[in-house]
């Protein structure tokens, strides 16, 4: 279920308030006897007042002018009633007499007769019946005006409490969207509120921007760094290289160090250029050089490359046929070296497979090892830099090939996955964008 939107939040708030207000006034007047309800409990009391101002029965005329102002005056009907019951004086349309126990109620307090006819004591032992004008269908009006009132008010929240409610939540949302997209990794992303507002929320809106340079100041000087010492620890690396190719050793024993030496020179340099190109990624500093690319020819380079490091291993591709890339070539063999020298550590030795094809609007690349795979707990972390899983130590490496691997394709608006395959091993795909396929391809390699 989503959470209850803020503004909406709001706006139930002051709802709720102001249909509180309504309904305490309600109950207010009702309590008084005012309107709103002044005639459901206003009627028998004001006949009991008009009741003891009347003149005396011994007065009759007097009695019955009485009784006829009350009539032309407030348009009530009215009938006083002696005390054995009898008309004394009446003016409007007749009112039924009540019975005897009605009588002796209506002289000990006033109290409602029938609908809309109210009695009470007058002088002399006499009893005054009014009845108040209720139309027919009075009540089911004054429902459907109360309905009304309340439609009303609905109204007019909707018209000013609606907008106040979005003009207070609206920067909130700002905010938390500018947030959230910088807790993906979107670091440029700033709210802009600061500029605009100068209120509570406009100071954590600066107060959040101003955050985010400086955090992004940081990483692109750690980045930097890093970029820096990585390329000047190139130049001794190849001076090593060079030096141990140049020893010409008699030894059988000196030349198996030496080989084992020039091997952990290999794989610092790997690890070095892996650093560089993923601080130059991160920096944006080298834009991309997108060509049209075969994929056929790329992976069967890729395949070549690595027979070269390891001629030991089985490699096997598998290319679909047509399949074209737009793609920075240096890049992605950097990619793919890094799939298949991950495959060669952690695969047991087993055969390695490589395979381009489209799927989903998408050219993927993917390697497979035939080892033990990858544990539930590490799948998650395998793309995520200088991690290392349960299978890892003893074994070369630092945790950046597929880091880096990753790195290129979402640089080439693609993706990377890891999962374990159907029969064992792990399988390691790239997803990049594919051109259209052209005429005259070949089958696919093997």
């Amino acid at each position: 279920m989503h959470p209850r939107r803020l503004y909406l939040r709001l706006y139930l708030a002051f709802l709720g308030v102001l249909l509180a207000v309504v309904v305490v006034v309600g109950f207010i007047g009702f309590l008084t006897g005012r309107p709103f309800f002044a005639a459901g409990r206003g009627g028998p009391r004001f006949a009991g007042h008009i009741g003891r101002m009347l003149p005396p029965p011994s007065d009759t005329a007097a009695l019955q002018r009485a009784v006829l102002d009350l009539n032309e005056e407030l348009g009530w009907d009215a009938v006083v009633l002696g005390p054995g019951g009898e008309v004394i004086a009446s003016a409007g349309n007749p009112i039924p007499p009540p019975d005897a126990d009605d009588l002796e109620q209506f002289r000990r307090g006033p109290t409602w007769v029938a609908r809309g006819i109210a009695g009470a004591p007058g002088r002399g032992g006499t009893v005054l019946l009014m009845r108040f004008p209720l139309a027919e269908g009075a009540g089911r009006r004054a429902a459907i005006r109360g309905l009304l009132w309340v439609l009303a008010a609905l109204v007019v929240s909707l018209v000013m409490v609606y907008p106040l409610s979005r003009s207070i939540s609206r920067p909130l949302e700002q905010l938390a969207a500018a947030v959230e997209a910088y807790g993906r990794g979107e670091f440029s992303r700033r709210s802009g509120l600061g500029k605009v507002r100068d209120d509570e929320v406009g100071r954590l809106a600066r107060s959040f921007d101003e955050m985010a340079d400086r955090i992004q100041a940081a990483r692109r000087a750690e980045k930097e760094l890093l970029a820096n010492v990585s390329h000047e620890l190139r130049t001794p690396l190849a001076r090593i290289k060079v030096a141990l190719e140049l020893v010409d050793a008699q030894d059988q024993t000196l030349r198996r160090r030496l080989s084992t030496i020039s091997e952990e020179v290999d794989e610092l340099d790997r690890l070095i250029a892996d650093v560089l190109t993923a601080s130059r990624l991160d920096l944006a500093s080298i834009p991309l050089r997108k060509v049209p690319l075969e994929a056929a020819t790329v992976v069967e380079k890729a395949r070549q490359r690595a027979l070269a490091l390891d001629p030991e291993l089985t490699i096997a591709a598998s290319v679909e046929p047509g399949l074209r890339i737009q793609a920075d070539e240096a890049l992605l063999a950097r990619a793919l070296d890094n799939l298949l020298d991950n495959a060669r550590k952690y695969g047991s030795r087993s055969p390695v497979e490589i395979e381009a094809r489209r799927a989903d609007g998408s050219a993927v690349f993917a390697v497979r090892d035939r080892g033990p795979g990858i544990s539930s707990e590490d799948l998650p972390r395998v793309f995520d830099p200088f991690f290392r899983g349960e299978g890892a130590p003893g074994r070369p490496g630092f945790g950046l090939g597929l880091a880096l691997a990753r790195r290129v394709a979402e640089a080439h608006g693609g993706s990377a996955s890891a999962l374990n395959a159907e029969g064992g091993g792990a399988r390691i795909e790239l997803r990049l964008p594919f051109l259209a396929a052209t005429a005259g391809d070949g089958d696919p390699e093997s």
